[in-house]
């Protein structure tokens, strides 16, 4: 190695190299400037580490409560890139429905929220009213994409003039049959477009197949039922304060079930069955048509790949033009949030359609925008297709009982599910379960409206 000698201080005057009575002092000031450069570069680590320290406790806390099931990589990587450009230390946390409902009620009655939330469009008018959430209505006046969502959407998350959320995720009931089961039926492997014709093709398959094989099978849960009498001319459950289901149309219909059922022609899950009871026979070619949603697609790619079958509107009485009953969740922010306004930013990039259509083709969800359904990619997936258009017809048919807060009417409720049951399994006629149904609901309803 080279020895590169200070000239100016050490050499003598001519510019020779140093004499040996110099070199004690030179091995003296070569340390010095050793130590002296030591020093400086341990100071620049330091300082570096300590600007990295400083940059990362800069980085500004953002929360989100998101559905434990609902954390796709595609919202993943936008959050993640979103956190990046924004120096956002994001913490996720994930709950299921119930777990959810717990922590957001705590976290309101402390007056501290998360800044950005994922829950059931149906609990956005609730919020709202109670003045938890931040209503969107100049946001969304801004943003040109808004008049992209389904009109069907936004009764979901409005309350009178104010909106509280964005729809996220947009899902409706679908009818599935197996066409192979129909075509060994002696039927056309076509879904039945009525409610009459229903009947006939769960006669008809049982006859032929039975009794290893059942022509329909009746869901566990009593929320499924409502997709047979949501129309057009009844898209509501709740209509001026009084329930809707006391109409010539819907007896007629709960009569054609009723038939079906005291038939043998339907499988009935024991009441309180596993909600995969009736979903199970259907993948394992037990029975030939079900409802269900976009939620079992996945299922039946995993557990009956060569199963071929189609999905359609739920039957519903002819003549009437079916409706079926929507679902999904919502993204909003809380009234409490500290970052409402970066918390607006994320929704709009998690709700655009290459986000929306990334999700859909990870995960089979079905969302809410226009120019998702008209998407080319969304298109080329054979079953999400047949979904699209049943999206887009969608309504909220129990909207108005969780507005009230009477979830008691519907689905799983107490006097919902005894209509149900007594239609289906104890052979009530229909005119006297829907008397009881409605004398009890109204009831209700009057005392949360009085």
């Amino acid at each position: 190695m080279e020895l590169i000698y200070p000239r100016n201080n050490l050499a003598n005057k001519g510019g020779n190299p140093p004499s040996p009575e110099q070199l004690p002092s030179l091995a003296n000031t070569l340390s010095k400037e050793n130590f002296v450069q030591k020093t400086l570069q341990t100071l620049l680590s330091i300082s570096f580490i300590a600007l990295l320290l400083s940059t990362a406790s800069a980085q500004q806390s953002f929360t989100i409560y998101w559905n434990s099931n609902h954390m796709y990589d595609a919202y993943q990587a936008e959050i993640d890139a979103f956190a990046a450009e924004n120096n956002l230390d994001i913490k996720i946390e994930t709950f299921l429905w119930p777990d959810m409902t717990t922590r957001l009620l705590a976290d309101f009655s402390a007056g501290t929220a998360p800044d950005l939330i994922e829950v059931p469009a149906g609990w956005t008018a609730d919020f709202g009213t109670k003045n938890l959430l931040k209503p969107l209505n100049d946001e969304l006046a801004a943003w040109e994409d808004s008049s992209d969502w389904f009109d069907s959407t936004w009764p979901e998350v409005t309350v009178g003039d104010d909106i509280f959320g964005v729809k996220l995720h947009h899902t409706s009931l679908g009818f599935f049959y197996n066409k192979d089961l129909l075509k060994a039926a002696g039927l056309e492997p076509v879904p039945p477009a009525t409610l009459q014709e229903l009947r006939d093709y769960a006669k008809t398959v049982t006859e032929n197949l039975g009794p290893e094989v059942l022509g329909f099978g009746f869901d566990a849960d009593p929320g499924y039922f409502n997709g047979f009498f949501a129309t057009e001319n009844n898209p509501s459950l709740i209509k001026d304060n009084k329930v809707t289901l006391d109409s010539p149309e819907v007896i007629e219909a709960l009569t054609i079930l009723q038939e079906i059922a005291s038939s043998g022609w339907a499988l009935l899950p024991e009441p309180g069955a596993s909600y995969q009871s009736s979903r199970r026979a259907f993948f394992e070619g037990k029975t030939a048509m079900m409802i269900s949603g976009p939620w079992d697609l996945a299922t039946l790619a995993s557990d009956a790949p060569d199963m071929d079958y189609g999905i359609a509107a739920v039957p519903v009485l002819e003549g009437l033009a079916s409706r079926p009953p929507a679902a999904g969740t919502a993204v909003a922010i809380p009234a409490a949030a500290k970052n409402a306004d970066l918390a607006w930013q994320l929704i709009q990039r998690l709700t655009s359609v290459e986000v929306e259509t990334a999700a859909t083709i990870e995960a089979g969800m079905l969302m809410p925008r226009k120019t998702w359904a008209e998407s080319e990619e969304v298109l080329s997936l054979p079953r999400i297709a047949d979904f699209v258009p049943l999206v887009e017809a969608a309504t909220p048919f129990d909207l108005e009982a969780n507005r009230l807060g009477l979830s008691q009417l519907v689905g799983t409720g107490d006097v919902y599910t005894e209509f149900f049951q007594n239609i289906i399994y104890n052979r009530v006629t229909p005119e006297v379960a829907v008397e009881q149904y409605a004398r009890e609901a109204n009831q209700l309803i009057e005392r949360k409206t009085r």
